[in-house]
């Protein structure tokens, strides 16, 4: 009865798979298109937009639905679809509406199906919506503004793309620049020259950082434009170098047996790292006491690992070792190395420590019991 038992509990279990995997199937087959449109208000705006629905079930039943502000200016052509098809939106907006700023209406698909009939859902319904934002402009001048960089290494050009769109009313003279600041101190200013910026006009200028002369690290980009106001965007990026930056360590050892090293190290750099692992020397004042490995890893772009190595704490007594860490790895055909020394302080085994293995295995040993305890009282009653 047990093997029974358990068969129909592995069976039940795999059906449960079985619909999870099914429903996440159907969520991630409905889709809508376009996802997103952007409208400048226009008083007595009208015009049609062809969505198309995206699905892998040809029987499944749609109820198609607007909600959101201003979404009693949709009308749709159909309030069901089944499968995939297409059906049309008009969007008919009012000659004036008084809040300024962005809309949103929501265009959505939504699945219909029977809760009443056994085998269609689990009570969930699956719905997509796409997005039209109705831009109504401010009174007098008003820009947005946007920023946007990315990383490099020393001696490669950062490119950066500055979004300005006027939401206003009225056209507006502008005055761009982009300020580099390291460690809040400011480097480097990129000025741009003055234009002219039409009422609802969206532009995108471009201006390159030589990084030449740069030291690597983390800069911040402030891109300020003066239209009599100020408006203002940040866009943070790297410049890079083939380097390992140590974040963090062990710092505590505790004497006795094998004991675990940790390093959590970071790149420096914008392109991978390969082969990187530390040898770990152990020093009492001038006397070498241990040397030992860590394990070996690769990084991607300014990512962060951890590295680990082992060694016998036996022969240490209580207080603070000197360390010194060397990193080798390489990127590209380039090898390189790089060392840190640190403190490491090695410390009795807490008295508490033996007390809580046992306290840990004897409540290990009780969960067992109570586990097998259910177990054997629910097949007794699968056998009844």
């Amino acid at each position: 009865m047990i093997k029974r038992g358990l068969k129909i509990s592995v069976l039940n279990f795999f059906l449960i798979v079985v619909i999870m995997l099914f429903l996440m199937n159907t969520i991630s087959s409905l889709g809508i298109r376009p996802a997103k449109i952007e409208i400048n208000f226009q008083p007595g705006f009208e015009r049609s937009f062809t969505y198309t629905v995206l699905t892998q079930n040809p029987k499944m039943e749609f109820e198609l639905y607007t909600k959101g502000d201003l979404s009693e200016y949709v009308k749709l052509d159909k309030k069901k679809i089944t499968g995939a098809g297409t059906f049309n939106a008009v969007l008919k907006l009012p000659d004036y509406i008084e809040k300024p700023g962005k809309h949103r209406i929501l265009v959505g698909v939504k699945e219909l199906f029977d809760e009443e009939l056994v085998g269609t859902g689990i009570g969930t319904s699956v719905a997509i919506q796409s997005v039209i934002d109705v831009y109504v402009p401010y009174p007098g001048e008003y820009l947005e503004v946007s920023l946007k960089s990315h990383n490099v290494n020393i001696g490669e050009p950062v490119d950066f793309e500055l979004g300005i769109i006027s939401r206003g009313k009225e056209d507006v003279n502008v005055t761009p620049r982009i300020e580099i600041n390291s460690d809040n101190r400011l480097v480097k200013t990129l000025y741009f020259k003055n234009r002219k910026i039409k009422s609802q006009e969206k532009i995108k200028l471009h201006k390159e950082l030589d990084t030449t002369d740069y030291n690597p690290g983390k800069y911040n980009a402030v891109a300020v434009v003066d239209y009599g106001k100020i408006a203002k965007a940040e866009s943070k990026f790297n410049i890079g170098d083939l380097v390992i930056y140590m974040i963090n360590h062990t710092n505590q050892m505790i004497i006795g047996g094998i004991q675990k090293f940790r390093i959590e190290i970071e790149s420096g750099w914008n392109n991978n790292i390969g082969g990187i692992h530390a040898s770990v020397s152990v020093m009492n004042g001038s006397t070498f006491l241990i040397n030992f490995e860590t394990s070996s890893t690769s990084l991607t772009p300014w990512g962060r690992k951890n590295i680990t190595g082992f060694f016998d704490t036996s022969n240490f007594t209580k207080g603070f070792y000197d360390a010194n860490i060397t990193f080798f790895y390489y990127g590209g055909d380039v090898g390189k190395s790089s060392s840190e020394s640190v403190k490491i302080e090695f410390i009795d085994k807490p008295k508490q420590f033996r007390m809580l293995i046992i306290a840990g295995v004897m409540g290990i040993l009780v969960l067992i019991v109570i586990v097998v305890f259910f177990w054997k009282k629910y097949f007794r009653k699968k056998k009844r």
